[in-house]
């Protein structure tokens, strides 16, 4: 290659540009004529070059034309391209995929609840042991009643004795959170995490007296007292579960603890059904009370020709049963109650008890009631 003066001559620089070869060329520039030879020569180098990025860019549009003209991917036609027949729908819209089919389960089994919640709220319901009734929904529910009750005089005693029944359940006070009755007493909850609640209730015990029964003949009565007691209950609709611990107060202290289930349904909205069955477990003072006999109350029952011999009883295991409630309501305010129950001591410290006659008991009691 021949170097270019740098006075008279210019680079010019032709670049054929291929794949194998590029050539560089020092054209002499003479007077002006021989920038009129260079400059065809220059424009051939120009169009060279433009050529391939024209050709590129028309190819660019081309193929763009031809992705707008296709239909997307979901089946659609675009804007550009309209069928001119009714679209068929394809078959992801005339079969839901499975998380619609999901949806739609799931839809229907929140139907079905909410269809039995409302079932169950309809009809009247009694049940021993907290939440195990049907929701109300948040509003409160009112239950009095008046029944005629067959039972034993005492736990153990194989004399039974009818007397009435009186019955009151209000629940739902206060968000829920207030509850009465007759069996459960006063009671509030103070921990509410939906399923697991937790409180206190205040209770009446009732007592007994010694002309229910001659084996009893010469022992002092046994008075009514207050009970204060905390309880705890897990819920799992239609089953509840609730311990509870009760301190009766008064002259003679005592300490009972019951372990319950119970489960409620209302197979039609005139009828609910409750089965619960407790497990109960006694402190001595509280056998003492109910089961006992001083050295002083046997001498006074022997000379009442009933003769008793002196039993200190430990705690122990007391009694175990089952109770079931059926509530039919005649009409949206008044219903038929019948309620049987069955206890049975187990308690060795109330087995050997000289009150003990008979350990197995049946509970039985018929009235009417009326919700508000």
């Amino acid at each position: 290659m021949n170097n270019c003066p740098a006075n008279d001559e210019a680079l010019a620089s032709t670049a054929r540009r291929g794949p194998l070869s590029m050539d560089t060329r020092c054209v002499p520039i003479v007077n002006g004529a021989d920038r009129r030879q260079a400059a065809p020569r220059l424009g051939r180098h120009a169009v060279s070059r433009a050529a391939p990025l024209s050709s590129a860019f028309i190819l660019t549009i081309g193929l763009c034309g031809l992705s707008m003209a296709q239909p997307s991917e979901s089946g659609q036609p675009s804007d550009s391209a309209q069928p001119s027949d009714s679209a068929q729908p394809s078959d992801s819209a005339q079969q839901p995929d499975s998380a619609q089919q999901s949806d739609v389960q799931i839809g229907e089994v929140d139907v079905t609840s909410r269809k039995q919640s409302a079932l169950d709220a309809e009809a009247i319901s009694l049940s021993d042991t907290p939440d195990a009734e049907p929701s109300v929904g948040g509003k409160t529910s009112i239950v009095v009643g008046l029944a005629a009750r067959d039972a034993p005089v005492y736990d153990g005693s194989n004399k039974s004795k009818v007397s009435p029944f009186p019955y009151i359940d209000i629940h739902g006070l206060f968000h829920d959170r207030v509850f009465i009755s007759d069996i459960r007493g006063l009671g509030v909850n103070v921990v509410d995490q939906g399923a697991f609640r937790a409180g206190m209730s205040i209770n009446y015990g009732g007592g007994r007296t010694s002309s229910d029964d001659p084996r009893l003949r010469g022992l002092p009565d046994i008075s009514s007292a207050a009970a204060v007691g905390g309880f705890m209950t897990y819920s799992v609709k239609p089953v509840a579960f609730e311990l509870k611990v009760q301190r009766e107060f008064g002259s003679q202290p005592a300490t009972e603890v019951q372990l319950g289930a119970s489960v409620g349904m209302a197979p039609t909205p005139r009828w609910h059904v409750s089965v619960g069955t407790q497990l109960n477990w006694h402190d001595s003072k509280f056998n003492q009370k109910y089961f006992g006999v001083t050295a002083a109350e046997a001498a006074q029952a022997t000379t009442e020709g009933n003769l008793l011999t002196a039993y200190a009883p430990k705690s122990s295991l007391g009694t175990v049963g089952m109770t079931a409630t059926s509530v039919y309501a005649m009409t949206e305010h008044w219903g038929f109650v019948t309620r049987l129950g069955f206890r049975d001591v187990i308690g060795s410290a109330e087995k050997d008890s000289p009150l003990t006659q008979r350990t197995f008991g049946v509970d039985f009691a018929l009235g009417a009631i009326y919700k508000f």
